[in-house]
């Protein structure tokens, strides 16, 4: 019969807690772990929107520099093992978009022509998967991610994090935030309403 502690184990990746509890603490040899690990991948994905290599560095940099940010704010809270980086590589997306998006903001218009043309053979997917349903798909995460950065009370807005955006329970997210459920429920819904009303006028 085998070991409860081994059976424990296995249900656990050691390594990953300890680079998730090191980046939450700024420690820096976790934090250059992960650097080190994570940059060339980034630095690939950014390669799939933009040809200059100065925008790829900048980009890669401003992307890790964010997702650390993120780590020592709190705004993950590991759960089991393979969910950091699952969290990472949706996070790095997002983010990749958005940095893609801002630019060409700046640089031209954000036209039905570009979308279609420009942008959407960029975009990562899987084989099969409608593009311009992914398009849509990650233009709402867009709106919604600036939604949730718009809540004014920042106890909402990290029930709503990590109810949307680490797949958590209700339950689950009552006890990261070490607060009582039917408060955690209370403070879901007044945010499901303001974000209701935000990402309608946004995407309107």
């Amino acid at each position: 019969m085998p070991d409860i502690h081994q059976i424990e184990l296995a249900a656990r990746d050691p390594q990953e807690e300890a680079l998730v509890r090191g980046l939450s603490e700024g420690d820096p040899l976790e934090v250059e772990k992960f650097i080190n690990r994570s940059h060339r991948p980034v630095y690939a994905m950014t390669a799939r929107l933009t040809s200059d290599p100065d925008m790829r560095h900048d980009w890669s940099q401003e992307i890790l520099l964010k997702i650390l940010q993120e780590m020592s704010a709190g705004r993950f809270v590991y759960q089991r093992p393979g969910c950091f980086w699952a969290w990472f590589q949706m996070r790095t997306n997002f983010l990749l978009i958005n940095l893609y998006h801002q630019h060409k903001k700046h640089t031209e218009r954000w036209s039905t022509g570009e979308v279609g043309a420009a942008i959407v053979d960029k975009v990562p997917m899987n084989r099969g998967q409608d593009p311009l349903r992914l398009l849509e798909e990650v233009e709402s995460r867009r709106v919604v991610e600036e939604c949730l950065q718009e809540l004014p009370n920042e106890e909402h807005r990290r029930a709503m994090h990590l109810l949307l955006f680490q797949d958590q329970t209700y339950q689950e997210v009552a006890d990261a935030m070490d607060a009582p459920l039917n408060t955690v429920r209370s403070w879901i819904r007044r945010a499901r309403i303001t974000m209701r009303q935000c990402v309608a006028g946004k995407l309107a």
